[in-house]
């Protein structure tokens, strides 16, 4: 009898205790299980198929979100709109396409004369990679797929190659760094810029580019996805240490993150050298210019599933150092494989039936408040994916990643937020921060706590706000219409 990988048995089981984990079937988590973020595509997605456009808050257009994914939600969502159904089939989509990873990146180590060990060892510690930084319903799991595809066809097809880069591309628009990186190699060190024919094929790649770039400045007025654009909006071009927050978080996730970031700090070390392959250092690269791109181009901190380029990065340098102390990759593979089986385990037990999805708990008591009031105007900033989702109304999204033009021109000029509340004729605001002082209350929008973004800002009389709270958190109610008055 053939002898079955061990990947694919520790692999079934990561999959089946996140799958438990999430409460899809059962507990608290039933009605959103996902990530906040998520319900930033579900909401834009149930109001394309029920109003025809792509509007978060059914007020204005948006393009805030990764096209592909958006695509896919919206298909799956058509096709199964029970919320049950949807959920076991999106995250069922992501066990199956950081699968598809991990077969594809070793069928391209394996043509590129990688030995089986090596093969194994970074393929299925990317595959283990993408399900962490996916399994909260973002797109990542999706772009590394083809991604990984796309790396199959670099040498074989180059047009293939173009395609599966363009959806890679509109999976998660900035692994246009990687491509950027990869092509520079192949143009310049392996001189292929010399080659008419393949120079002439590349360009498909650009010209792909170019054309969904021209259909959101036709639709949206912007050239790239809005949420990327208002995370930009800042007073100075400079180095935001806001990035880096993550290396400072006591949670699980970010602590483990960490680990991988300061891994490929020591890669940095050994990049001009011969230690590192050339497919090591392609990817260390892209990683080192995503971090210094995203310090200087924005003052938000990262999430879980922002730090996907080192998934990549992290397994093929792992590679390289462990080959320089003549480590064994195939012992080493189970390890990780039995680390990331007991991890989930252990998330899973500790979770098991606890209420502490503190959004969600917040969102399900704003939203039953608000049951009676589909007429109502919603605005709010932090937190507003969840509630949206619930509350199946109109919810104006303050920081501007997907409230359209209205929002981020607004940020952009730092207007007052009291004049936004009236030109919209907003009824009821929602904020998680706010700061009391000589009897006001003063609220910004974004909340990030940055000195560097550029805010809409507003001042209240403090009278009978109402407070909806989960432990420590809390989401504070203005009824613009009744007690709490806004003042410029």
């Amino acid at each position: 009898m053939k002898k079955i990988d061990s990947f694919y048995i520790l692999y079934f089981f990561c999959c089946i205790f996140i799958f438990l984990r999430l409460e899809i079937i059962f507990g608290s988590d039933v009605d959103a299980p996902f990530t906040d973020d998520f319900y930033y595509y579900l909401t834009t997605a149930k109001n394309f198929i029920s109003l025809g456009s792509t509007t978060f808050d059914k007020i204005s257009l948006t393009n805030g979100f990764q096209p592909l994914w958006f695509i896919i939600i919206t298909l799956v969502y058509f096709i199964f709109e029970n919320n049950l159904i949807f959920n076991i089939t999106i995250i069922f989509l992501i066990f199956a396409f950081s699968f598809l990873t991990f077969l594809n990146i070793k069928k391209y180590l394996q043509k590129n004369k990688f030995q089986d060990t090596e093969s194994n060892f970074i393929a299925s510690f990317v595959g283990y990679l993408s399900l962490f930084f996916s399994k909260n319903g973002m797109e990542i799991s999706l772009a590394t797929f083809f991604f990984s595809w796309s790396l199959l066809y670099l040498n074989k097809n180059i047009l293939i190659f173009c395609i599966l880069s363009f959806f890679t591309f509109l999976s998660r628009l900035e692994f246009l760094i990687f491509y950027f990186v990869l092509l520079c190699d192949e143009f310049f060190l392996k001189k292929k810029i010399f080659k008419f024919d393949y120079f002439l094929k590349i360009l498909c790649l650009p010209g792909l580019i170019i054309i969904y770039i021209l259909i959101n400045l036709y639709f949206y007025q912007v050239p790239l996805p809005e949420s990327g654009i208002a995370k930009s909006l800042n007073k100075n071009f400079t180095l935001n240490k806001e990035i880096f927050t993550f290396l400072k978080s006591d949670g699980y996730g970010m602590k483990f993150i960490s680990l991988l970031f300061y891994i490929n700090c020591i890669g940095i070390f050994f990049i001009f050298t011969n230690k590192l392959k050339k497919i090591t250092k392609i990817s260390l690269i892209t990683t080192i210019i995503f971090f210094i791109s995203s310090s200087l181009r924005s003052a938000w901190p990262l999430w879980t599933w922002h730090f996907f380029f080192l998934a990549i990065s992290t397994p093929f340098l792992l590679n390289d150092l462990f080959g320089l102390f003549k480590l064994k990759k195939k012992n080493i593979s189970n390890l990780i494989g039995i680390f990331f089986v007991l991890s989930y385990f252990y998330l899973f037990y500790k979770n098991f039936n606890k209420d502490n999805d503190h959004i969600l708990i917040l969102a399900q008591k704003i939203s039953q408040h608000y049951v009676n009031s589909d007429d109502k105007i919603f605005a709010m900033g932090d937190m507003a994916g969840k509630l949206s989702y619930l509350l199946d109304g109109k919810l104006i999204q303050l920081e501007g990643l997907v409230g359209g033009k209205k929002i981020r021109e607004r940020i952009k000029k730092e207007e007052n937020l009291c004049n936004l509340f009236r030109d919209l004729n907003v009824d009821v605001y929602l904020t998680s921060k706010i700061i009391r002082k000589d009897q006001y209350i003063y609220v910004s929008e974004p909340t990030q706590n940055s000195n560097n973004i550029k805010k809409m800002r507003g001042k209240f009389i403090d009278d009978n706000i109402r407070i909806f709270s989960s432990a420590d958190l809390k989401v504070y109610a203005f009824d613009l219409n009744k007690s709490s008055t806004c003042i410029k």
